[in-house]
């Protein structure tokens, strides 16, 4: 149970006597000074090292500016595609009809023919594994149609996450006009994995063979993100180099509970590809190494734990339970872990109807009461709107606790 995890640390506060503005929630300071080494000075444009399960940001630099993501690209274009195949419009058993346009697009290239059909899970390995730009062609065709309506997707999920530094041009990354920021990747990447855990198996498979249609049998395409081989917890995600973009990788690891997102932009600018891959590596390994000395996650609840109830005014049975949508921790600097306070925070402003999974509160997360993390709180049931007494009554109280409540 919460409580007996969390102890004396735990505190309940139900703010009975704030009345939240449109639902905010009251925040607390953010700024945490503790003793954590220095991140490595890395030969790199832009980087953003932060814990994927609470969304902490450990180290970066340039993070907002916008950057090339070359075939960082391939990212967003999965992300649709996974979409459609959760909503039933396609599925990884589809035989998929390869375009001229698809087989003569150039850079790397899975070898699909034009002519014959590929299965929609090969293709989905062909952009993994061998970041196939032809292969991402005959995605967005099968998808969209055509490859500007399967790029206008793109662009319209960016907004709905709220990538701000954000814009694509085709859905590969050949061109040098596409645009991300390390900020907006780490919003991408956070979404992508949370939405379509099932995707994330394709990123760690090392190598691919795949052979066309009567065409001798083909030597398999090996994975560009060397870390697969070389760092233990590594398990995705997605590399990409162009000249002008230099040489970028998301990366994500995980060890002892902690998971970690490093996202690199334009480094090993001027390098050969098998020098730049290999200063590339070395890089996001450094700042992997960095987080692991450094930091900690700690496990405070198991996700669907109800944390508490809110007051729901107006509604049927005027309370709902209140639970995590999934795991309660935060990540911490080495030695900081047994001071973490974890403050449930339920908005005491709710009304019916609330709908199930809809946000209610937070677990801020402190230590020595400076705020190192923060995790929603949902409701675990509707509240449809109750009866004419139960609307008269509560409008009577909360009339008469607005009166009486002290005045600043």
């Amino acid at each position: 149970m919460l409580s007996r995890n969390f102890g004396s640390r735990l505190i309940v506060v139900l703010l009975a006597s704030l009345f939240l503005a449109q639902g905010a929630l009251p925040f607390l300071p953010t700024r945490v000074v503790f003793a954590a080494e220095s991140p490595p000075d890395v030969n790199a444009e832009i980087y953003l090292i932060a814990d994927l399960k609470t969304g902490r940001v450990l180290a970066s630099k340039g993070a907002e500016s916008p950057h090339i993501p070359a075939s960082l690209t391939k990212i967003m274009t999965l992300y649709i595609l996974f979409d459609e195949i959760s909503a039933g419009k396609v599925s990884l058993d589809d035989m998929v009809p390869v375009s001229e346009k698809a087989w003569a697009t150039g850079g790397s290239k899975m070898f699909i023919l034009v002519g014959t059909e590929v299965r929609l899970e090969d293709l989905v390995k062909g952009i993994t594994v061998m970041s196939g730009n032809d292969a991402c062609v005959a995605v967005a065709e099968h998808v969209a149609g055509n490859v500007t309506s399967f790029v206008d997707r793109m662009n319209a999920k960016a907004r709905e996450l709220g990538l701000t530094e954000t814009h694509f041009v085709d859905p590969h990354g050949l061109s040098d006009d596409n645009r991300v920021s390390a900020k907006d990747l780490l919003t991408l990447v956070t979404s992508y994995i949370r939405v379509h855990p099932e995707a994330l198996p394709y990123h760690a498979i090392k190598e691919f063979a795949y052979t066309a249609p009567g065409e001798s049998q083909k030597d398999p395409q090996f994975s560009r993100n060397r870390l697969l081989w070389s760092y233990p917890g590594a398990y995705g995600l997605k590399t990409g180099f162009t000249t002008r973009a230099g040489f970028n990788m998301v990366a994500l690891s995980e060890r002892s509970g902690l998971d970690i997102i490093a996202i690199v932009l334009g480094s090993a600018r001027g390098y050969s590809i098998d020098a730049g891959e290999r200063e590339r590596t070395e890089i996001v390994t450094s700042l992997l190494d960095w987080a692991y000395r450094n930091y900690s996650y700690v496990e405070k609840t198991p996700a669907n734990t109800v944390v508490g109830t809110a007051r729901v005014w107006k509604g049927k049975g005027g309370k709902v339970d209140a639970i995590a949508p999934r795991t309660l921790g935060a990540t911490v600097e080495k030695g900081q872990e047994d001071k973490v306070v974890a403050t449930v925070v339920l908005n005491s402003n709710l009304e019916a109807p609330v709908k199930a999974g809809s946000k209610i509160g937070e677990v801020i997360f402190t230590v020595d009461d400076q705020e190192v993390g923060r995790e929603p709180l949902v409701a675990r049931t509707d509240v449809p709107r109750g009866n004419i007494f139960r609307v008269i009554w509560d409008s009577l109280v909360r009339a008469l606790g607005k009166a009486f409540s002290p005045r600043k």
